[in-house]
């Protein structure tokens, strides 16, 4: 499976300052690209703690695809207002992907990372290359997750809350102290694929009405 890819961070380049799009694949069109820009987060707009250094976020395009973002922190804010560089990498697939990945994002995401797609780059080339997505899905199921699993319970009355204010198109936020990207993946695994379709959710960015997620995970106060 073949995907494009997106970079939208804070940069000097090719006459623009700030946030924008610095680096995509020559498959992206102008209004992905856009979509992409408004769903990503800005200075400012990541909620990471200690067991949530990114963000994954989720969310369909104008186009028909899906873009699987990943957000964090990268260098030093070069604009001198401080603090660091939020820096959003996303790849773009269509409905078919979903499909094969059982209507699992986080599936996706797994493959796509540990082949390199979705790192960190202090200094992106401008014209990224387009990428070859695995068609085998690394298991969520690991040592590290089944111990936050134990640690963080989720109740079975709020998981079926939460699917049937998905289900009916409602937006969810919900505060969780622990691994938010391992229980947002236990909550979309509850989605029918219909569902799963129309529900665009981040992991650890901050909400924003710019940023419509249907399911926004935050940290706990």
């Amino acid at each position: 499976m073949i995907a494009d890819q997106a970079i939208f961070t804070s940069m000097l380049r090719q006459g623009k300052a700030g946030y924008h799009i610095v680096a995509l694949s020559p498959g992206v069109t102008e209004s992905e690209a856009n979509a992409i820009t408004t769903w990503s987060p800005s200075h400012g707009g990541l909620a990471l703690d200690a067991s949530n250094p990114v963000s994954v976020n989720f969310f369909p395009l104008p186009s028909g695809r899906y873009a699987l973002a990943r957000s964090r922190e990268g260098r030093g804010e070069y604009s001198g207002r401080g603090g660091r560089q939020v820096f959003t990498r996303a790849i773009l697939f269509d409905a078919d992907c979903l499909r094969k990945a059982a209507y699992n994002p986080f599936r996706i995401y797994r493959d796509a990372l540990s082949l390199g797609h979705l790192q960190y780059r202090e200094n992106p080339a401008s014209v990224l290359s387009r990428v070859e997505l695995s068609l085998f899905h690394l298991s969520d199921d690991t040592p590290e997750k089944q111990v936050m699993q134990r640690e963080h319970p989720i109740d079975p009355g709020m998981l079926e809350t939460v699917v049937a204010q998905l289900t009916a198109g409602q937006a969810v936020l919900f505060p969780h102290s622990g691994d938010r990207i391992a229980l947002a993946e236990r909550m979309i695994r509850a989605l029918s694929p219909e569902t799963l379709l129309r529900t665009s959710l981040s992991t650890s960015l901050l909400p924003s009405s710019v940023r419509p997620f249907r399911l926004n995970l935050l940290a706990r106060k």
